[in-house]
């Protein structure tokens, strides 16, 4: 299937008119920006039947406060659209492949819905992306010249693969398309799946509209990302005594014993599973590290 993806600068484009089987619209970028004509756009494809996809372009601030900012946004699209995380710029430095995790989990546990992830070719080889690989489809960016053309059933590629991903998804080859009804320059895709899988992949299916209840007994445990735990004295080897609750957004000490209980309660009767628990070491602080990998500079205190 053939299809183009837009933003703002191509605010004046009507979607209804030029060709394409799909098109995918930039909504939101960052905690505050949207599109002005995203959902004008978004409608207009729809009522000629062609397939759509709705994407946050990353930017740096927390990926939790990004990915509600983006599902507040495109709620009601939710089911009829092809969900994406748009990975590139800052937030390959500020987020690395921890935030852009982060901001998948988020819109799945909240929608029950698997985004796609757009990069460049390279980055799906920057980082380590096998535990998103098989739940999170691959939309990747990869060209051979900036030439103008029209669209393309065989882009070019570098075959040297997609890092964790067997295959992409999407295929944007070019930035510089020419198409009908359009003066300006285009980003071309090719997409490898047919319009039933897309359907299925935006959750327009009966399996994603019972996921949309949000129930979260059929999310995997690692989709979650929620766990705790304790600070081991090297010298002693024994826990400083405090726990620490990670809730998939932030870092918070646990203030009273029946906290920590009511947690691993709620947690198990929703997933089936028991909450992860961590016992790391003063000489090796990797929850210092996880602290710098979310940007939270100091633990909060749970519930005073």
């Amino acid at each position: 299937m053939n299809g183009y993806d837009i933003s703002s600068y191509q605010a004046e484009l009507e979607t209804g008119i030029v060709p394409s089987d799909f098109v995918i619209i930039k909504a939101t970028e960052g905690t505050n920006y949207i599109n002005p004509t995203w959902e004008e756009q978004a409608k207009q494809a729809l009522q000629v039947g062609k397939l759509l996809g709705l994407y946050h372009f990353a930017g740096i601030a927390n990926p939790i406060s990004e990915a509600d900012f983006f599902i507040s946004t495109i709620k009601n699209y939710v089911g009829k659209a092809l969900l994406n995380l748009d990975f590139e710029a800052g937030a390959i430095k500020a987020w690395g492949n921890i935030g852009a995790r982060q901001f998948l989990n988020r819109v799945k546990e909240k929608t029950g819905i698997n985004p796609m992830i757009y990069m460049s070719a390279e980055v799906t080889r920057q980082f380590n992306w096998s535990t998103i690989s098989n739940s999170n489809a691959l939309w990747v960016a990869q060209y051979a010249s900036t030439s103008p053309t029209g669209y393309q059933s065989e882009p070019w590629s570098d075959g040297k693969g997609y890092g964790a991903w067997s295959s992409a998804a999407i295929h944007q080859y070019s930035s510089s398309g020419t198409l009908m009804n359009w003066n300006g320059q285009l980003d071309l895709n090719l997409a490898y799946i047919n319009s039933e899988q897309w359907k299925e992949l935006a959750g327009g299916s009966s399996t994603a509209t019972q996921n949309n209840t949000n129930n979260n007994s059929q999310l995997e445990d690692d989709d979650l990302m929620k766990f705790t735990y304790e600070i081991i004295e090297a010298k002693t080897g024994k826990s400083q005594g405090t726990i620490y609750y990670y809730d998939g957004n932030k870092v918070l000490a646990l203030s009273h014993q029946d906290q920590l209980k009511i947690i691993r309660q709620i947690y198990k009767d929703t997933t089936g599973k028991d909450l992860k628990q961590y016992s790391w070491r003063t000489d090796a602080p990797w929850y210092v590290r996880f602290m710098q990998s979310i940007n939270q500079k100091s633990v909060e205190v749970a519930w005073k």
